[in-house]
């Protein structure tokens, strides 16, 4: 599971080499950062059976969830945010084009090199996707109410960027639980 990256100028010897952020920069990333805290809950314990199973004609499997969040993670962070080219983040099968929106995704049968991955390959890549882009967010030196001219017109601000970050993440870690309950699996927190 990841660190919080939090400091403590009391603690930390190193605060004063950290990125100068707008404070409410900070937060943000950091609730979005917090937003993983529960994965190793969301994750633990799914049927190899159910992970890439999709439980309805309309209804992402779970392994498509995890990848629609790293590749959604990826574009907010890397592309919207740091201006990044998209093969500088889209390194890895989760962050592929095809993991962009859920219904053009429901459209096609489960992608075979999605499917091909195990739940421990899946949640490690997932993790480590989210490390990349929380350290890459960490150098963002941006007021929250920078506004961006960008194709993504209803989400204009650093703030707005950051909100939807954490937002989506736990929207789809509620997903991925009632995936989990409609297969009949139990779950520990929900």
């Amino acid at each position: 599971m990841t660190r919080s990256r939090q400091v403590n100028l009391h603690t930390d010897k190193d605060w004063w080499i950290l990125p100068t952020m707008d404070n409410e920069v900070r937060s943000l990333i950091e609730t979005w950062h917090w937003m993983y805290f529960e994965t190793d809950l969301v994750l633990g314990g799914i049927a190899a059976e159910h992970l890439h199973r999709r439980p309805g004609p309309n209804l992402l499997a779970i392994s498509e969830h995890l990848a629609h969040v790293a590749r959604s993670e990826g574009s907010i962070i890397c592309r919207y945010l740091l201006g990044q080219p998209d093969e500088a983040w889209q390194t890895s099968v989760l962050t592929r084009d095809v993991f962009g929106w859920p219904p053009t995704m429901l459209e096609k049968p489960l992608e075979p090199d999605l499917a091909a991955l195990t739940l421990p390959e899946i949640a490690a890549e997932y993790l480590n996707l989210h490390q990349r882009c929380y350290q890459a967010a960490l150098t963002l030196d941006l007021p929250a109410d920078r506004v961006f001219d960008d194709a993504w017109d209803r989400v204009t601000t650093v703030r707005d960027r950051l909100r939807i970050a954490a937002y989506h993440v736990a929207y789809h870690s509620g997903q991925i639980y009632s995936v989990r309950h409609i297969l009949g699996e139990d779950t520990p927190e929900n």
